[in-house]
């Protein structure tokens, strides 16, 4: 189903720049992490930053074919489960609470997760079983290599400032 797919896509993509917003460092996550070690703050970042620019690809594919509902389903759930901890004050859990905009943003990216599943849902409940008519949509090497770099460049930027280096 079409509609479903653009509403997807849309939504992988809101998600995204939501999440964005909130990286360490930014404007809106000043929050101090430091008494975490910089290994569980770095695979913390690494499943937020897959999560984040994993959806701007899985966007892609999913505007293309409806095959990767599925996936977009499951990033849909994990927006909702990492906001999800943070404002249960499950992890991570700095000493000081959050600002009133972080908890607006992440309310706010709870909503479009859980939209988010439900409309990749819809669609691969709709999708027909043979898509293989449909070749799958690809990256080009230059494009991955630059994704990692960007991975990286994040990864490292949003470790340094969650420890308040």
């Amino acid at each position: 189903m079409a509609n479903s797919r653009t509403v997807t896509t849309f939504l992988l993509v809101a998600s995204a720049v939501n999440l964005a917003l909130m990286v360490p460092g930014g404007f809106v996550e000043t929050r101090d992490f430091s008494a975490y070690s910089a290994l569980v703050l770095g695979a913390f970042n690494v499943f937020l930053t897959v999560l984040g620019l994993g959806s701007l690809v899985l966007a892609y594919a999913v505007a293309r074919t409806p095959r990767f509902s599925g996936l977009a389903m499951l990033a849909g759930l994990g927006f909702v489960a990492v906001y999800l901890l943070d404002l249960g004050r499950i992890f991570p859990v700095p000493p000081e609470p959050m600002s009133n905009l972080l908890a607006t943003l992440e309310w706010t990216g709870t909503v479009l997760g859980a939209a988010l599943a439900i409309a990749a849902y819809l669609s691969a409940r709709h999708t027909v079983e043979s898509t293989g008519d449909t070749p799958a949509p690809t990256l080009s090497m230059p494009v991955l290599v630059g994704l990692a770099a960007i991975a990286l460049l994040i990864v490292a930027f949003a470790t340094k400032s969650a420890m308040g280096v």
